[in-house]
Parts: C-alpha cells; structure tokens; sequence
C-alpha cells in the first residue's frame, strides 16, 4: 500500500485462461529501482512482501519466482502454468473467473486496495489486469482486444465482468498435406 500510495509500484497480472479449465499466466509486482531502501529492504523484498500481503493466490503447484527489472522499476515476477481455474474462483470481496457451459465468466469485485486513494493524492501507480480467453469476447467492462481484456486497476470500474468463449475458434479451412514428389 506505502508503495501504491508513493506512485511508485507496477502490478501486472496477465493471464491465459484455456478450453481444459487450466490457467497460464504471471503477476509481476515492481517498484521503483531503488525505492526498496526507503521502505526497509531490497527492491525484490519489498515486491515480495507486497506479494505475499497481496491475498492473491500465489502459491501453484507448478510456478517460478523471477527477479523483474524493466522501464526503470524492478522486483518480482511469478509466473504459473496448467492451475485449476477454481484457484481463480470470486471471493465475496475479489472478482474471479468461473466457467459457465461455454463460456468463461469474469465477475465480481474490483480487490479493494488503496490505488484509487492514490489516484486521489496525484500518484499514478501503474496496475493492470489482463485475461485472455480461447475464443471471442461476448463483452465485457475493460478494454477488449482480441480475444483479451484488460482492465486498470486504478480508477476502474467498482466490479469487473466480462464474459468470452470457453472454446476456440478453429480455422473452417482443413489441413493441407504437402506432398514431396
């Protein structure tokens, strides 16, 4: 929150959700280089401990922790691959992703965190959220591209919903076979 309120924190989630009900995806948590002292510790303990504080899931069975350093920020980055999507489920105060026939639905409650407050005091953290699904998006209230929607953390909207194909779309055109003569 201290690193939220200062302007200086970087949260990214980037998140693949596929056809099996499985998730890949990353959270990166950052500050900026150097800011760590101030607060206590290195850069990547002081992202570790917004992390840990975060009450997002953040241990998978299968997952990697990475020192991240980039645009001038650096901590930590922990990336996941083939999680259940219930690890993923809403909370009563966190929106979440669940599967209904086949669709993905995204619904629920922005996490309540202090970026808006620091919106507020003139800082601009930098949080964002991006799902990406197997097929279209039917709608959603972030920003759609593709078949991935981003929402801003900072400033968004109070509930996230989207709600997008649970099946990819696969090209009409069959396979052609190449033929050495």
């Amino acid at each position: 929150a201290a690193a939220a309120l200062s302007g200086c924190m970087r949260f990214d989630a980037d998140l693949t959700v596929k056809e099996d009900n499985t998730v890949d995806g990353s959270y990166v948590v950052a500050i900026e280089q150097g800011s760590g002292a101030a607060m206590g510790g290195t850069d990547s303990e002081v992202a570790q401990g917004l992390l840990a504080d975060s009450g997002l899931q953040t241990t998978f069975e299968r997952q990697w922790t990475h020192e991240y350093s980039a645009d001038g920020y650096s901590g930590v980055e922990l990336e996941f691959r083939d999680e259940p999507l219930a690890s993923f489920a809403p909370t009563n105060d966190r929106f979440g992703i669940t599967r209904d026939g086949d669709e993905f639905v995204v619904s629920g409650k922005a996490a309540s965190t202090d970026a808006d407050a620091a919106l507020d005091s003139g800082a601009n953290p930098e949080m964002t959220v991006t799902i990406a699904f197997p097929g279209p998006v039917a709608s959603a209230n972030g920003t759609i591209d593709g078949n991935a929607v981003t929402w801003n953390l900072v400033g968004g909207p109070p509930e996230r919903e989207a709600r997008a194909s649970a099946i990819a779309a696969h090209s009409p055109w069959p396979a052609i076979a190449t033929t050495t003569l």
